[in-house]
């Protein structure tokens, strides 16, 4: 089988697998797909300071293999212009004798390590072809009886000793222990900045996400995805000076949410004169969804996963762009209340995010907690949460699954992205202001097409959403909380697989 956009270090090569690139890092190889590009990061002097993988854009252009960047050190595991980077990679870099390893801002390009055998890659399957990685019944017990959909958060995986690779940590290959590198005790990230002026604030948002996808649209990437959403409509936004050269397109799923986006995204098509198509949703064979489901090692059983035979047959040979992370800008998980909150607890935090209760669980909430610094307000804490429980866990193993050689590549995933919104004062984030103001700076009049809802008499059609949108998130989450022990819920994929 070929793995395409995946990876592996360990103490030797991995030679098995025909095509991969091999370099040496200290005492480790790394081994990449020929689809990967590997850049060099060097000092002033011409040293060498990191080796980065993945698809990069800095400072207003996509990189392409072998391409090379200055840097003036490493810090906090990474190379000093972290920051600036946008895309899917991970940073493998050097300091004295030891190599260190951290992800892109919410591990887009997901990480697992064994650290008993001393290995790590981009998922479980690549792992197993250096040694075999046995199941973790306890986990899936765990994490058994929420949501239909299958996913590993806080560290976890389904293979005993097997964890993911956090961002804003750095693993260590001397030890194999990853510790946390933002935010710091009685450093930025921890809260926002009374000082920070929002509007300017929104502009500097606006600017990053204009620069990113210039750099996609500069070297050929112009297809976006376009939904019902937020996340896909900022990115329409931020294209304004472009749309006329880019091909936007929704997937048409046989699904309720589906057919809503549908929907939206027709009529803004129509209404802002953009080039766009609906593209069929093809069924998978069992034999395919299974093989989407070896690559990504098991990490994830969900709807993404049923898309795999519609994206290999709709493949346009280029990097897609997708809202994906834009839903830090949503201010997630945080309830209107919130500005009274001084402490969110484990369980708080579990129930939020749509995880089962149970002491696995809470003990795991309540390792993560305990890594934040002291002076976290709940605003950041449930921002980070976002990055590193919900999006690395969910988002970044599916990177591996489909077979394509150039993945989806969101113009949102930068360092620069995520401290900006940090810094925006919580009051301004909460009441849900920073949405509409980007899209008063960026294009105003997408403004006017409401979010995840139709207009006029076409609301008769999508009741169901009406009548859920009409009820507080509390509401709503405490609804799903009653439902999940009925069981109710049932794995997405199952008409596929039986």
């Amino acid at each position: 089988m070929d793995y395409p956009k995946q990876f592996s270090l360990g103490s030797r090569p991995l030679n098995q697998l025909s095509g991969w690139k091999h370099c040496q890092l200290r005492d480790w190889w790394l081994s990449v797909a020929r689809d990967v590009s590997v850049l060099n990061v060097f000092d002033e002097r011409g040293e060498l300071l990191s080796l980065i993988i993945g698809w990069v854009i800095f400072r207003g252009r996509l990189l392409h293999d072998g391409d090379s960047i200055t840097a003036g050190m490493i810090e906090h595991g990474a190379p000093d212009i972290f920051d600036e980077l946008c895309g899917r990679f991970v940073c493998f870099s050097l300091r004295g004798e030891e190599v260190l390893v951290r992800t892109d801002p919410a591990a887009m390009m997901g990480v697992v390590y064994n650290a008993g055998q001393q290995i790590l890659a981009s998922s479980p399957t690549i792992l197993s072809l250096f040694e075999e990685q046995q199941p973790d019944p306890e986990v899936r017990q765990a994490l058994a009886g929420g949501k239909g959909e299958v996913w590993f958060p806080l560290c976890l995986t389904p293979y005993l000793g097997v964890r993911r690779l956090l961002p804003n940590h750095a693993l260590a290959l001397n030890s194999w222990t990853a510790k946390r590198v933002f935010p710091l005790p009685g450093g930025t990230g921890r809260h926002g900045d009374p000082c920070i002026e929002p509007e300017k604030a929104i502009a500097r948002l606006g600017d990053i996400l204009r620069s990113n996808i210039k750099a996609l649209l500069d070297d050929g990437h112009r297809v976006a995805q376009l939904t019902g959403g937020r996340d896909s409509r900022i990115v329409l936004a931020a294209s304004r000076e472009w749309h006329q050269q880019m091909q936007f397109q929704t997937v048409v799923l046989d699904q309720y949410s589906c057919r809503l986006d549908c929907h939206i995204a027709a009529d803004i098509a129509e209404r802002f004169d953009l080039n766009y198509r609906q593209i069929p949703f093809i069924q998978p064979s069992r034999e395919e969804l299974g093989g989407w489901l070896h690559r990504v090692g098991h990490c994830v059983e969900d709807t993404v996963a049923s898309m795999c035979t519609t994206a290999r047959v709709h493949d346009s040979q280029s990097h897609e762009l997708t809202g994906t992370c834009g839903e830090a800008l949503r201010a997630p998980y945080w309830y209107s209340s919130d500005a009274n909150l001084g402490s969110l607890s484990a369980e708080g935090l579990l129930n939020r995010m749509g995880i089962v209760t149970n002491p696995y669980t809470v003990s795991l909430a309540q390792k993560w907690l305990a890594g934040l610094p002291e002076g976290m307000s709940v605003g950041n804490v449930l921002q980070f949460a976002y990055a590193e429980i919900r999006a690395a866990c969910w988002a970044g193993p599916t990177l591996y699954g489909h077979k394509l050689s150039l993945p989806s590549i969101s113009p949102f995933n930068c360092g620069q992205y995520y401290r900006e919104i940090l810094a925006i004062p919580e009051s301004y984030r909460g009441d849900k202001k920073v949405i509409p103001a980007l899209l008063d700076y960026l294009w105003p009049e997408l403004g006017e097409i409401p979010f995840n809802r139709a207009r006029g008499i076409d609301k008769l059609r999508f009741l169901r959403q009406e009548l859920r949108l009409s009820m507080p998130i509390p509401m709503r989450d405490k609804i799903k909380r009653l439902i999940q022990p009925l069981r109710l819920y049932r794995n997405p994929l199952r008409r596929y697989l039986t």
